[in-house]
């Protein structure tokens, strides 16, 4: 009887095969993308406070464009100019206000986590080969 039961365990667990998921990174922003799934790493995933990074940003982005917007607008003076960069940074994925790593200052734990796990899954499922 206990022969039976043992090798219906056997059995039962040579059925149940375990998938080990395999991923594929094909560049550098992969490969940190997998390696950022990894639920010990200290990366900072979510950012509570995107308004502390926004005037470095700010100046980054019109450093960078007002060249481009004073060939593209000759006759503009300059606060018109500033206008026009301002109103293309505020689309611009480099604003940090438009970046998906971001919960609300007075964000609860369940909610970080949700992000964090969302992040995670999407991650999972881009990279996944299997």
């Amino acid at each position: 009887k206990k022969a039976a039961q043992k090798s219906a365990k056997h059995e039962a667990a040579g059925h149940a095969k375990r998938v080990i998921p395999e991923f594929s990174a094909t560049g550098i922003d992969d490969a940190l993308d997998l390696l950022s799934i990894d639920e010990t790493s200290k990366a900072k995933d979510v950012e509570k406070h995107p308004e502390r990074r926004f005037k470095g940003a700010l100046a980054a982005f019109e450093e960078r464009e007002l060249p481009n917007f004073k060939r593209d607008y000759p006759g503009l003076r300059l606060s018109q100019l500033k206008d026009l960069v301002y109103k293309a940074f505020q689309k611009s994925p480099e604003n940090p206000f438009n970046q998906a790593n971001i919960v609300q200052y007075n964000a609860t734990k369940e909610d970080t986590e949700e992000l964090k796990s969302n992040k995670k899954k999407l991650i999972e499922e881009r990279l996944r080969t299997n």
